[in-house]
């Protein structure tokens, strides 16, 4: 199973691709993060959308996650991560899941990771992935 866990951070798109064998494998991992520059830009929109789902063209995942945010409040996140997350919700290949940080901190509690992150940024994106493909 291909699988592959999206956090957004303001303007990135931070992903992470793992193929589920008897262990976990990413995929390539070259890739680290997709980011908009001018989210009023209509060229810049397309092109953006257009590499993300030629990313998970290139993958063929069979789950695609993203790492929910909050609405509101004082944490709350920016609109401009909502409207990646709608660029991204076009994707009509594979069914977008939505998954919360308090079941991903559940599930790690019990579970180690099986694969260590290269940088910090990518441990949301990392632990959704491995995540779907249990």
């Amino acid at each position: 199973m291909k699988t592959i866990g999206i956090d957004i951070d303001k303007k990135k798109v931070i992903v992470v691709a793992l193929e589920t064998t008897p262990n976990f494998v990413q995929l390539q991992p070259e890739i680290k993060y997709f980011e908009l520059k001018d989210d009023r830009d209509g060229t810049e929109l397309k092109t953006f959308m257009n590499a993300l789902h030629s990313y998970f063209d290139s993958i063929s995942a069979d789950k695609i996650g993203i790492v929910t945010r909050q609405t509101k409040g004082r944490f709350a996140a920016s609109p401009y991560s909502f409207k990646v997350e709608g660029l991204i919700q076009l994707y009509d290949k594979t069914e977008i899941e939505f998954v919360t940080p308090q079941a991903l901190n559940a599930h790690f509690k019990k579970n180690e990771i099986p694969l260590s992150f290269a940088f910090s940024y990518q441990e949301k994106a990392l632990k959704l992935a491995c995540y779907l493909g249990k």
